[in-house]
């Protein structure tokens, strides 16, 4: 698969993408910093409670929203590529195009302090027209983007497994988009005398539930194509593979069936929904991981535990790949169902989503560079940017989890200096996220360096010694 030589195109398009990722990973983690030391007792880096808030929605909105999509994008454009799947040249250029200019629109309001803050799940926000024009806009390019990939998986009849997964993960993009569209239509635009904090979570349950499986679906993907460097074509029945997929894109069609059987404003009360959102989300997941054990064993024939001594640990992309199903794992297993309002709710979904997907994101990041004709910087560096991003957020997430469980209040300002009970995780809390983001900082300099500087290679150095050192 790692072989397949990409077009001028394709490069310029997955260049493109890769880029624009990687900027808004950076603005993320700036921004992540700020809130995280906040929190941390005795830093306090922001200066009131309505910078506080303003910030943690830009950092969700540029986390969760901005970066986590443009980089599924890119690997939209960088599936494309590695399996022949053709995207509609024009209609690929306008998708980025949009998203660039929705970026910056929701860039106005986030940075100006415009509008009232609104922490809501799914999408925290601020109560401003132009937030949710940018925000409309940026989603409008990625389904643009969405339906170019999926058009074309369906022109062309036989797909990789790695195509077929993000197709899937096109589909989901597309019931997000139309889950936002009847929530619209059935609560209508604005507030208009609710409670903004009810309405805005009914407008975005749907959605933000429906994304969730576009996320994990791609750090799925990610997995099995960084895997395959080293054990080239998947030894697994891909028809049942296939199908596990399948269920990515299946389970979101029953988001927007709510907003018809309930008054929509309660639509995120009734819990039976979400339960069975959440159940759906991590059954192919715990399938699909075994999958690649199976797959490991056949390559191998049978020597599992001396392929996992052989395995080059310091290589960023395995490493990326196992404390990325770690924390993946560790997160399903706190769901914070028990302790709702508390700091176990965003340990839960730090480990989930900053620590399974992002990380299995750093490692496809990584893969993807050669692809655009760049030679990996700083490749030292590279090798203990996981370890060092990973054992952060560990303690990130301990710390969250540890002050959550003493019944610390998530999305406050105040509590965290009042609250003696959970002074020591929470300066766990602090530390780790320290930690973590020196190596989100690195990661952001190393793959942008590896694209803005002018030093090219079509096969990275690293990849080539390791495909080497594993036997392929």
């Amino acid at each position: 698969m790692d072989t397949i030589q990409f077009s001028s195109q394709q490069r310029k398009l997955l260049y493109s993408w890769l880029l624009f990722a990687i900027t808004a990973a950076g603005i993320a983690g700036t921004l992540a910093f700020l809130v995280a030391m906040t929190r941390t007792p005795g830093v306090r880096l922001l200066p009131s409670a309505r910078s506080f808030q303003v910030m943690l929605i830009a950092h969700v909105t540029f986390a969760l929203t901005i970066w986590l999509l443009t980089f599924i994008s890119s690997v939209w454009a960088y599936v494309a590529g590695q399996s022949g799947v053709m995207m509609n040249r024009v209609a690929s250029w306008i998708g980025f195009a949009v998203s660039i200019l929705g970026t910056i629109i929701i860039s106005i309001p986030l940075f100006t302090f415009q509008g009232d803050a609104v922490t809501t799940d799914y999408v925290p926000l601020l109560d401003t027209p132009l937030f949710f024009v940018g925000f409309v806009t940026f989603l409008l390019g990625i389904g643009i983007t969405a339906a170019t990939y999926l058009v074309g998986a369906i022109q062309k009849r036989s797909l990789t497994l790695a195509a077929y997964g993000m197709a899937c993960a096109a589909f989901a993009t597309l019931v997000a988009i139309v889950a936002l569209g009847v929530a619209a239509l059935r609560l209508g635009i604005g507030a208009d005398g609710r409670v903004p904090a009810e309405y805005y979570q009914a407008l975005f349950w749907g959605m933000g539930h429906s994304l969730q499986y576009v996320s994990v679906a791609t750090m799925v993907v990610a997995w099995y194509a960084v895997i395959e460097v080293f054990l080239g074509v998947p030894r697994i029945n891909q028809t049942f593979a296939k199908f596990l997929f399948t269920l990515f894109a299946v389970f979101p069609l029953v988001s927007p069936l709510p907003y018809f059987l309930y008054d929509p404003i309660l639509v995120p009360t009734q819990k039976m929904w979400g339960i069975a959102l959440d159940t759906g989300l991590s059954l192919p997941v715990i399938l699909l991981g075994p999958l690649l054990l199976l797959w490991v064993w056949r390559t191998r024939d049978g020597a599992l535990g001396a392929w996992l001594k052989r395995m080059p640990w310091n290589e960023p992309r395995v490493i990326s790949f196992a404390f990325s199903a770690a924390l993946f794992a560790f997160g399903l297993s706190i769901h914070p169902a028990t302790r709702q309002g508390t700091l176990r709710t965003p340990a839960h979904y730090h480990s989930v989503v900053v620590g399974g997907v992002t990380l299995a994101f750093m490692g496809l990041a990584y893969q993807m560079i050669s692809k655009v004709n760049r030679k990996t910087a700083w490749q030292k560096a590279m090798k203990v940017q996981p370890y060092l991003f990973a054992f952060g957020l560990m303690g990130l997430v301990f710390g969250l989890l540890g002050a959550g469980d003493l019944g610390a209040p998530r999305k406050t300002y105040d509590a965290f200096v009042t609250g003696v009970a959970w002074l020591a995780p929470m300066v766990l809390m602090g530390a780790g996220a320290f930690i973590a983001a020196i190596g989100g900082a690195l990661f952001v300099g190393i793959v942008a360096w590896s694209l803005l500087r002018k030093d090219t290679n079509k096969v990275t150095e690293v990849q080539t010694a390791l495909v080497g050192s594993t036997g392929d």
